[in-house]
Order: C-alpha cells, then structure tokens, then sequence
C-alpha cells in the first residue's frame, strides 16, 4: 500500500483532529502489550496522551486515504530514533504497512545523520522477524536491534 510518512506531535494532533481519532483507532484495535508505557497497560486514548507527554516523543503514522492507518512511537535523543509501539488497522493488516513504515522512517532518520534502535523489551517473535527483514542488527549493549545510519 502506497503511504505517506506523518509526524504527529501533539502540535500536528491539535490542529488535525481526525489524525487524533485515527490513532486512537489504531491503538484502540491492538493488543494490550501495544498501549502498555512504563509498565501499565492503558485505553488507546490515556496511551497517546501519556507518551506525547515526554516532548522528545511523537508518533511517525503512515497516512492513506487521508486516515492515519498505522502508527509507530518514536523518541527523539541525540544521535538516534528508538522506535515502540508499531501498529496497524486491523482492515489494512498484512498488506506491508508497518514494513512501509518502518522504512520511511528509517530513510527519514538516515537523511538526519541518526541511527534507529528498536528496544527488545516486549518485542513480539513477530516484530523481531520484521525488524531482522528490514535490516537491523540485535545489539545487545544496546538493549535492541539497530539500523545504523
């Protein structure tokens, strides 16, 4: 599915409502283990809100059809993108999106100089198999797999 990378930082949530209720669709249809920060499992609402706390997070959605159709957390540090969280509408699973996703991200993080790691804790065997797929390395000083810029 052809899509289009979104920063959706609070800012760009305030002023476009809809990508807003898109993601709380998204989150709202995954698995618990999807919405759970610093250990406690919340409704896809409280989830969005709580992560965009932190001001070095915000959400790289894959846009379509005007709708955000899937969703990854990114935190900002210095020299790299950690990438959580990744999820899909259950309609446009297993079609390639959060592959799509991924790689627009990693390309954008590529064109800053930055690397991408994405933490092994809580990683499903399926998001390890797709992340391998796309190129990263496990890194284990690193606490995760890792695409180097």
């Amino acid at each position: 599915m052809p899509v289009q990378l979104i920063q959706a930082d609070a800012n760009a949530l305030a002023e476009q409502s809809a990508w807003r209720t898109d993601l709380e669709k998204i989150y709202s249809e995954a698995e618990p283990l999807r919405r759970t920060l610093r250990g406690e499992v919340l409704e896809a609402p409280h989830f969005i809100e709580a992560a965009l706390q932190e001001t070095s997070n915000w959400f790289a959605a894959a846009l379509f059809n005007d709708h955000l159709i899937g969703a990854v957390l990114v935190r900002s540090l210095e020299d790299e993108w950690q990438l959580r969280h990744l999820c899909v509408r259950e309609v446009t699973r297993r079609r390639g999106v959060g592959s799509r996703l991924m790689a627009l991200v990693a390309t954008k993080a590529r064109e800053q100089g930055l690397s991408v790691c994405v933490p092994d804790e809580n990683l499903t065997h399926a998001d390890q198999m797709l992340v391998r797929r796309l190129g990263y390395s496990l890194d284990e000083g690193r606490g995760g797999f890792v695409l180097e810029n």
